[in-house]
């Protein structure tokens, strides 16, 4: 069984932890207020916080944020980005992530696996040019998800329910991962296909993988809308879309492996114009 992804992700983990040598301060108590994490402590599970802040590395389990969650952009001279793991937990009011900060949910981020336990997130995902990179598993995500600007390394979405759309802008150093059935992205499972209840948009986003000559991948995912590829590059595989399968602007849809368990067709009920 290939293993395209894991490696990136892996490595990539292992320097983080090696750089992110930080002691973790739970709260007290729960608590119902503004909260900065980790300065002011990590929030204890079962504790219901109002805003959080996250200014450096901070992990939530079980935790409920009613007001929404800023990751603060992390400066070019810093050494450690800012970044927040969420772990069966709900959040109302959206997460946003700053410049060259990271996001993950679903995934533990010092051994690369898959929890399975599931978090919602009321109010959608926005990633401003965030990096290392993000992974979001086995989520329901209320409002859509965007991605815009450089990704050093990538964005997974894997396993999860987004009642909105998903754009994803100008991925210039890195490539976005919207299901990869069958393949060990993780060290205890694959990237599965999502159900999408909204659009995908793909634009301006040609970062090729040095290692596999790959691109962006989307594969398997349930999408009651359309799919556009516009001035990108993809993978574009195994998909049910109730909408159109559209491609403009020079888009590129690669061959897909041999023995890519996504196969190499889609199921479209509306205009395709990518083949």
């Amino acid at each position: 069984m290939l293993r395209r992804h894991r490696f990136t992700i892996a490595a990539t983990g292992l320097a983080l932890t090696i750089a992110l040598m930080i002691t973790f301060a739970p709260s007290a108590s729960a608590r119902s207020s503004e909260h900065t994490c980790p300065s002011g402590g990590t929030p204890a599970p079962g504790s219901t916080i109002n805003k959080l802040e996250v200014d450096g590395f901070c992990q939530i389990q079980n935790v409920t944020v009613t007001g929404g969650i800023q990751v603060d952009p992390t400066p070019a001279s810093a050494s450690d980005a800012n970044t927040l793991v969420v772990d069966a937990s709900h959040i109302d009011g959206g997460v946003v992530v700053g410049t060259g900060s990271s996001f993950w949910v679903g995934a533990n981020f010092f051994t690369i696996e898959l929890t399975h336990n599931s978090s919602t997130i009321n109010g959608g995902i926005r990633l401003i040019g965030s990096g290392p990179f993000d992974v979001v598993a086995d989520a329901t995500i209320r409002g859509g998800v965007s991605a815009e600007g450089p990704n050093l390394f990538g964005l997974w979405l894997c396993g999860s329910n987004l009642e909105g759309n998903l754009s994803l802008t100008s991925l210039a150093t890195g490539a976005a991962f919207v299901g990869d059935p069958g393949e060990d992205t993780f060290a205890n499972g694959d990237c599965a296909g999502n159900a999408i209840h909204g659009s995908i948009a793909l634009t301006d986003s040609n970062f090729i993988l040095p290692f596999n000559g790959e691109s962006n991948e989307i594969e398997g995912n349930t999408v009651t809308g359309s799919v556009r590829v516009d001035h990108s590059t993809a993978e574009t595989y195994g998909n049910t879309i109730s909408g159109s399968f559209l491609c403009s602007n020079g888009a590129i849809i690669q061959p897909a492996p041999p023995g890519d368990p996504s196969g190499t067709t889609n199921a479209v009920d509306g205009a395709n114009t990518c083949f």
